[in-house]
């Protein structure tokens, strides 16, 4: 059986990314654009950037190093604070099309990415800054690495990738001692 030209798994790939793409300008230029002031929450890890530390009273600090990142490059302004939303939630969209291409193939990778980046509170939370924003594509980045170490694609790679995403997920966000106790449920039930 011979695939066809409309069903190549390298054509749906241009699609995704190339929809993803223009969805992330749109979503830069309407940060940009907002009349939107920051709300309370947003200000708050604004104001944690300026003061680095390995965590504070109720966050980890992944948030504050972003902003602090973002608004040492493009200087202190409201689009620079909610500016890493947008790409955090691209780069969350991208591992949810490698998770689903390696497990349904290319055009379910296609539908799954492009139905996580169109849902409506993706849509706010790409322009609003926050501690889920930042967690996202973390976990989303586990749980691709978790799957091609399950189905035994590039074994060390894989289970590096997995403690990286798993680490860095925990900078972000204490809610992802929820994806770890995943892991171990699923480790025990399969």
């Amino acid at each position: 059986m011979t695939v066809e030209e409309s069903e190549s798994p390298g054509r749906w790939q241009t699609i995704t990314l190339t929809a993803l793409a223009m969805l992330l300008v749109l979503r830069v230029v309407f940060t940009g654009i907002s009349p939107l002031n920051l709300y309370a929450d947003e200000a708050q890890y604004w104001r944690w950037g300026d003061t680095l530390e390995w965590g504070y009273y109720s966050k980890p600090p992944m948030i504050a190093w972003v902003i602090h990142a973002v608004t040492a490059v493009l200087g202190d302004a409201e689009w620079a604070v909610r500016l890493p939303a947008a790409f955090l939630h691209t780069a969350g969209a991208t591992f949810i099309y490698f998770l689903a291409r390696d497990m349904y193939g290319a055009r379910v990778g296609m539908f799954a990415s492009l139905g996580y980046a169109l849902m409506p509170a993706v849509i706010l939370s790409s322009v609003v800054i926050s501690t889920d924003g930042v967690l996202i594509p973390f976990w989303c980045a586990a749980l691709w690495a978790l799957w091609r170490l399950r189905s035994g694609q590039g074994a060390w790679v894989s289970a590096l990738g997995l403690g990286v995403a798993v680490g860095l997920g925990f900078l972000s966000k204490y809610a992802m001692l929820y994806f770890a106790i995943g892991v171990v449920l699923v480790l025990l039930i399969d």
